[in-house]
């Protein structure tokens, strides 16, 4: 063995020797009263870092509410479907209230439509509403002017579930939401529905497995992923009076006289979910009747959407690919400002959307909409 093996050993073998030694006789013992006490010093440890703080949970999309399968089945009326494909379509319906509503009151909107490969998807569409924190207002109303008696259960909870026009629907408080699940099949009195050899019964057989998800999806969702992104006013708005004193109505409406009867804020028991969207944004209705006649004879109605410009600003966009309401110039609109319309030259009613400001106005139920649009922007001018 040479030298430096030899000095080596001599150095290490003992203590070495001894240490396993030491550790043997006490490995699973404690040190009895009369043994000496051991000093032992821990080692520093590096600081443990802090745990990060876990993200909020994203809020819910589209994508997270039904499986293609149940939007498939809901839609198929009892046809064979296991090729079909799945086609997500636009809530917006050329219209400040309704789905738009929802959307700036915080809320989520989505529909499909299904159908077999390389065709046209069918006419029916599945459509979900949910509105966070409006589960203190919910009704029974679905279709109809009155909220429905008739229930269904879903996932455990008691829905308000009927047909009627346009289709068949559920709707429920979920947790502190408000939802609502509508399938609109089209007239199935007519024919040319899907559903039309379908019972109530089977339209919500189908129906159901869709239902139930969301149901449950709402359900077990945090607060954060309930948050949706909002457009609610910040302050009071003006009620849609204010926009027609002195404005001369008889004269855009070609009439004697007229009077204007509120029909605001808008009504959940009446509206649904909604109204109680509309609500919470600060829209209002107003009613011009004609009042040469003591019965409620309407004339046209016309609804304030506070803060609500960006609505018209999107639903324009969307209505350049559907071809429904194109836009118009209007006698008083300033820079910035902007008027969709579906009117023709007939006697036919129709829609007139325009900005004034940072409002949203919407013109309905009138030949004359036009007129009346261009009445009050003169006497707001």
């Amino acid at each position: 063995m040479s030298p430096l093996h030899s000095s080596v050993r001599s150095r290490w073998a003992g203590p070495v020797a001894v240490a396993l030694l030491v550790a043997l006789g006490t490995a699973g013992c404690s040190a009895g009263a009369g043994a000496p006490a051991v000093s032992s010093v821990a080692p520093a440890s590096a600081e443990t870092p802090s745990p990060s703080p876990t993200p909020s949970a994203a809020p819910l999309s589209c994508a997270d509410l039904v499986p293609k399968a149940e939007i498939v089945r809901a839609l198929a009326a009892g046809q064979p479907a296991d090729d079909w494909v799945v086609l997500p379509v636009s809530t917006v319906d050329g219209s400040i209230t309704g789905q738009k509503a929802l959307e700036g009151a915080g809320g989520l909107g989505c529909s499909w439509r299904a159908g077999p490969p390389n065709s046209e998807t069918g006419i029916a569409t599945l459509t979900v509403s949910i509105l966070p924190g409006a589960a203190n207002q919910w009704t029974g109303a679905l279709y109809g002017d009155a909220p429905t008696e008739q229930r269904r259960t879903f996932a455990g909870i008691s829905a308000a579930a009927t047909c009627g026009d346009p289709g068949c629907g559920a709707t429920a408080a979920v947790g502190s939401s408000w939802v609502r699940v509508d399938l609109l099949t089209g007239s199935r009195e007519g024919g040319t529905s899907a559903f039309a050899k379908e019972t109530d019964d089977q339209v919500f057989a189908g129906l159901k497995p869709a239902v139930e998800t969301v149901f449950r999806t709402v359900q077990d969702a945090s607060a954060a992923q309930l948050r949706f992104p909002d457009h609610v006013p910040a302050d009071s708005a003006a009620p849609c009076t204010n926009y027609l004193t002195k404005v001369d109505l008889e004269g855009a409406l070609k009439v004697q006289r007229t009077r204007v009867s509120t029909d605001f804020p808008p009504d959940p028991k009446v509206d649904s979910l909604f109204g109680a969207a509309e609500l919470r944004l600060g829209d209002s209705v107003c009613v011009v009747e004609d009042a040469r006649y003591s019965s409620a004879t309407e004339l046209a109605s016309v609804t304030v959407g506070p803060e609500q410009a960006w609505a018209v600003d999107e639903i324009a966009t969307d209505s350049a690919q559907r071809g429904d309401l194109r836009p118009i110039r209007l006698e008083g609109l300033a820079s910035g400002e902007r008027a969709l319309s579906n009117c023709g030259s007939g006697s036919t009613p129709c829609t007139v959307l325009f900005t004034l400001g940072s409002t949203a106005i919407q013109i309905e139920n009138t030949p004359r909409a036009v007129q009346v649009a261009e009445a009050i922007l003169a006497t707001a001018r």
